[in-house]
């Protein structure tokens, strides 16, 4: 790359040729332009092989945009008389191409400058002349050529233009700025890797890119040298190429596929002749070893995937597909992140008053119980104990209690969410869930006991059955706005009188979002939040107790 520096002097006045003297005392609304000189600075980047002399033509154009004078040379316009007025100077590679790209391309230089002719007075005027090109050259890496022994390159811009680069093409091309640029290597077998190098190529710039390796996912870096005008991209291609006969599929954004400890990955194998199994490879990013699976072929279609599990929470795993020595593109995923449940022990409990809260600061700010409303008329029936398997237990216990003039029964409850006594309405004073954003639990299981009361008292609900034995609910629900995704229960009516595990695996009936509201709920008597006012229309017994222990989440 060259700069050609103009120094246009501009003379006006008396004192000049004196051939003019007598022109410019009857016209005093002119000026007079002299060009003195033009300077080649060639301290800077350039094409080697491209070392002729530049011939510089001008232009002086007017504010209507005519050119009022030309010159195929500068030097041919030495002396020019001009009315008063402003102008634009124009100074442009004379006799070359602008619109030429390629390595036969010859460097185009242009500039201007503005100029105000002003009567009776000396000025100078400098011009500065750049590129007006990008320039973009390949260069391949050792690794790369021995990896990659079989490789076409090309450079891509707007209109279908290419530029082929061959091995130990050392040069630069020429190419119009302002338009996209992309490298692009076709390796054979429809396998063909293709990376952006910039988005408008910038004039004056020489985007110099490196082709090196990586094992893994693509990398881009790009670094400009601003005092020589040069960009170093480089640019790490996998050393397994995606293929049109062995496809891995990109689950980056399948939230379906992607969850908090596992994940399914999926390809397609189209290979003719399938001589070995299909398989997948995985690996943590910051690994170095792979795991590799065996992959199952959905009937009738080309289509193989695998679940693979446990992985770690919030943490970017490699796959890929493969079947003997032929790979396809190496993808990534990250794992969705571990979000606390505190308390799930139920060892943590405060008291305020008659209230007991299954929480530190004695107040319903995670975990919540009805206690408040039952309070009113009597003791709180949901509190921790030391009748457990380890510290505290939940014993939540079926009450009847005088709130006012009206006797109410109260189911004992435990849930994630807030409460807040209406005695007007009490089903309104429940409002279960809390905001979420953690990774996908596939199951709640823990410890219970079990103890229904000894008569069950009428009600509507549930209305197509009349139950004999009252019933516990222990279960967990996961919302998406206002729509549950998943969800499930533990029902029993049955008497246990020891600490019994249990299990709920959790339904997704909507796979493809992420949830943002989670709550678990335990439950003495299932049908005892149903009200008609204050009355309790769910069918349950008086003195059922239900005590739990130890919840754990379980993420695959």
């Amino acid at each position: 790359m060259k700069l050609t520096n103009i120094l246009i002097g501009l003379f006006l006045g008396t004192g000049l040729i004196s051939s003019c003297q007598s022109e410019m005392e009857e016209s005093k609304g002119y000026g007079y332009l002299q060009l003195s000189s033009v300077d080649i600075d060639k301290n800077v980047t350039s094409r080697a092989d491209i070392t002729e002399s530049e011939a510089v033509a001008l232009d002086i154009v007017d504010e209507s945009g005519t050119v009022v004078k030309h010159a195929d040379n500068w030097t041919d316009l030495k002396s020019v008389l001009l009315p008063v007025a402003t102008y634009t100077i124009k100074a442009y590679s004379a006799e070359k191409d602008k619109e030429a790209q390629g390595f036969e391309a010859a460097p185009y230089y242009e500039g201007q400058e503005e100029v105000v002719i002003e009567a009776n007075k000396n000025k100078a005027v400098e011009i500065t002349c750049k590129l007006a090109q990008a320039m973009v050259s390949v260069h391949c890496s050792e690794s790369f050529k021995t990896v990659f022994e079989t490789y076409t390159c090309v450079v891509e811009g707007a209109d279908a233009f290419t530029i082929p680069f061959v091995k130990d093409e050392t040069r630069a091309a020429y190419v119009k700025a302002g338009q996209p640029l992309t490298v692009k290597v076709d390796f054979g077998g429809g396998s063909v890797f293709s990376q952006t190098i910039i988005e408008s190529a910038e004039a004056a710039y020489h985007y110099k890119v490196n082709l090196d390796i990586t094992e893994g996912n693509a990398s881009f870096d790009i670094t400009v040298d601003q005092t020589i005008h040069q960009y170093d991209v480089m640019v790490k291609v996998p050393t397994k190429q995606e293929s049109t006969d062995l496809k891995t599929d990109d689950i980056r954004m399948d939230v379906s596929k992607v969850w908090g400890q596992f994940a399914y990955l999926s390809g397609v194998c189209n290979l003719e002749e399938i001589t070995s199994p299909v398989q997948f490879r995985y690996k943590k990013k910051s690994d170095s070893e792979w795991t590799t699976v065996e992959a199952v072929q959905e009937e009738g279609t080309k289509n193989y995937s695998t679940k693979v599990s446990p992985l770690e929470f919030g943490t970017e795993y490699e796959y890929y597909i493969l079947c003997g020595d032929k790979t396809g593109e190496t993808c990534t995923f990250t794992t969705e992140s571990y979000v606390e449940i505190p308390n799930l022990n139920f060892d943590t409990w405060a008291q305020n008053g008659k209230n007991w809260y299954p929480n530190s600061d004695a107040a319903n700010s995670f975990w919540a119980t009805g206690n408040e409303g039952v309070t009113l008329g009597g003791n709180s029936n949901s509190m921790g104990v030391e009748d457990s398997r380890s510290g505290l237990s939940a014993q939540l216990q079926t009450v009847q209690v005088k709130v006012l003039i009206v006797k109410v029964k109260a189911a004992g409850n435990l849930f994630i969410g807030s409460y807040k006594t209406n005695t007007s309405n009490p089903a309104s004073s429940v409002t279960f869930g809390r905001p979420y954003e953690g990774a996908r639990p596939t199951k709640l299981s823990g410890y219970f006991k079990y103890q229904p009361g000894d008569t069950m008292s009428s009600g509507s609900v549930p209305a197509d059955r009349t139950l004999t034995s009252d019933e516990c609910d222990i279960y967990i629900q996961l919302w998406s706005g206002d729509e549950t995704i998943g969800e499930g229960h533990f029902i029993t009516n049955e008497a246990v009188s020891e600490y019994t595990h249990f299990e709920i695996p959790v339904e997704y009936t909507v796979t493809n979002k992420r949830p943002d509201k989670i709550t678990i709920v335990a439950t003495s008597s299932r049908y005892g939040g149903y009200f008609d006012g204050m009355n309790v229309i769910g069918q349950l017994a008086i003195g059922s107790t239900l005590w739990v222990d130890d919840f754990e989440l379980s993420y695959y």
